[in-house]
């Protein structure tokens, strides 16, 4: 356990023990959930537009990707306003993590992966995933959680009923649905979610 406290709703109402991310990692499968906070690296247009997720969706978090464990590492399966793409998850800092009930199926995984080059980031299915009115995986543009959600979709065991299309509505059918903790961890490998480059959504 690392020595650093942390807080899983942003507030100050209690503090438990963060794990690290190096307890963890055996512990992860593919297909389970991930989850990031505000960071104040990258554009200032980026860290505006995600202020702005924050506030709307009265959340701490602005990203969600999918774990994918392969040939012994684990990588974060995400769409950016960079496109999508695999992201060695030892790279991304602190995030949490829920556990998937089992892991994904194989046709869901190739149905994630044919998305990397693929999918760009729009920042309307954003706002409209905010609101509730988004269509789910209709087209090649998309954002974070519409992301996670076709994929989800392609897996009669994982996929959720109603879900939100946003990182916080994400989690909220997570917890509900799949009945799994959201365990927040220390990943000491770097303190921003993305290199200084790259800017999330």
């Amino acid at each position: 356990m690392a020595d650093r406290i942390g807080d899983p709703f942003g507030f100050h109402f209690f503090a438990l023990p963060m794990p690290e991310y190096a307890d963890i990692r055996p512990h992860m499968k593919t297909g389970d959930l991930l989850f990031w906070r505000n960071h104040k690296g990258g554009p200032a247009i980026g860290y505006l537009e995600r202020l702005i997720v924050q506030a709307g969706t009265m959340s701490p978090y602005i990203h969600v990707g999918m774990c994918w464990v392969e040939g012994g590492r684990v990588w974060v399966m995400e769409i950016t306003t960079r496109g999508c793409a695999p992201r060695l998850l030892s790279l991304t800092g602190d995030f949490a993590w829920v556990s998937a009930p089992q892991a994904l199926s194989k046709s869901a995984l190739w149905r994630a992966q044919s998305f990397f080059g693929e999918w760009t980031y729009s920042r309307w299915q954003a706002l409209t995933g905010w609101l509730g009115k988004l269509s789910i995986g209709k087209d090649l543009r998309g954002q974070c959680a519409e992301y996670v959600l076709t994929v989800l979709n392609d897996c009669d065991h994982l996929k959720f009923a109603n879900p939100i299309a946003t990182p916080q509505g994400v989690a909220d059918a997570a917890l509900m649905q799949w009945q799994a903790p959201l365990v927040h961890v220390f990943n000491p490998k770097r303190d921003s979610i993305f290199p200084p480059d790259r800017d999330g959504d």
